[in-house]
């Protein structure tokens, strides 16, 4: 479980959306609301591929740990 490469965009959306986020407006940045989350999920709107560090402190806003985020990974993407 110590694979931090960078994610595919198209997959971390697919796991916000299959953990009930929706998207808000953003420019620069996606930002998506998450349920029982006080802030707001953000990550960069341009590259392909998400860095794991940006992931790991949304997933800690999330209250869901990496190892948990890596298992999705790898049954749903």
């Amino acid at each position: 479980m110590g694979n931090h490469r960078p994610i595919d965009k198209s997959c971390w959306i697919a796991f916000l959306k299959a953990h009930g986020c929706f998207p808000a407006k953003g420019t620069n940045h996606s930002k998506w609301k998450c349920p029982g989350c006080l802030q707001s999920i953000i990550f960069r709107n341009a590259p392909k591929e998400i860095p794991f560090t940006h992931i790991s402190t949304n997933l800690r806003t999330m209250g869901m740990t990496k190892e948990y985020f890596l298992e999705w990974l790898e049954e749903n993407c």
